[in-house]
């Protein structure tokens, strides 16, 4: 998950130098990203780059690129965890049958497909700059987990295989299709989300039993001390028996 969605200003899906959807904070990166897309790392899967306090970062999987600049503040996990969510969504427009085909892509072609996955990505609600009907999601859908004005807790989620995910998907819509289904069936698809490698966040029960801890350990602690008293004075009366012995009474001192 994104800590902060400020610090990504743009990412773009793109075939070769075509641009088939954006984000985008700035208006004028969108010409720099082309330049960038012109430069693209031949024979690399992954490729970052920082400079001038930002971060170039490509995710490349044949035939497409999936591009993104971050402010440098931004932890290098969490936006290549972006990229790859980005890519996962992306994936399942391409099988859903957005595009017939892989010639004669238009810029920005699949925008309205893609702007509810720019905006799910970062887990806020985005002003994006050319909205469409498809990404106008309700405040409803804004992910709990990090949203900081209500106090709430963060969970980061690992970097998931694009299989892996959609497997996760796939289960928490067919719990929620089944409403009030049998209650062992929704607890093993949680048991199986956790399996895939999705950390959740559940409340620990409070320890309370530190006062008595703290009482048992005093009074084990006085046991002790009568104890090394008791064999002290043990030892100083047989030593004392000794003395009258060996002096028959208290002969020594009339001495």
């Amino acid at each position: 998950m994104i800590s902060n969605p400020n610090l990504i200003l743009y990412a773009c899906v793109a075939k070769g130098t075509t641009i088939l959807a954006r984000f985008t904070r700035e208006p004028d990166l969108e010409r720099l990203a082309l330049q960038c897309l012109e430069r693209t790392p031949p024979l690399h899967s992954m490729h970052s780059h920082t400079v001038r306090k930002r971060t170039y970062t490509f995710l490349i999987q044949d035939p497409f690129v999936y591009f993104a600049i971050f402010d440098e503040d931004l932890v290098q996990s969490e936006g290549l965890w972006f990229l790859n969510r980005v890519k996962c969504d992306f994936e399942e427009v391409v099988e859903g049958g957005a595009l017939k085909g892989l010639d004669n892509l238009s810029s920005h072609c699949l925008q309205k497909q893609c702007d509810p996955i720019f905006r799910e990505a970062m887990a806020l609600d985005l002003t994006l700059e050319n909205p469409s009907p498809a990404s106008d999601l309700t405040k409803s859908s804004r992910n709990p987990s990090v949203d900081s004005s209500k106090g709430m807790k963060m969970v980061m989620i690992p970097l998931l295989p694009c299989s892996s995910r959609s497997k996760v998907s796939k289960k928490k819509k067919r719990m929620s299709g089944e409403g009030n289904g049998d209650a062992k069936e929704a607890t093993s698809e949680n048991t199986a989300d956790a399996s895939d490698g999705v950390f959740r966040d559940f409340a620990l029960p409070v320890h309370k039993s530190f006062p008595h801890d703290r009482q048992k350990a005093k009074n084990i602690w006085r046991k002790h001390v009568w104890v090394v008293l008791l064999l002290d004075l043990l030892v100083c009366a047989v030593l004392f028996a000794v003395w009258l012995w060996v002096c028959r009474g208290f002969e020594c001192l009339a001495g």
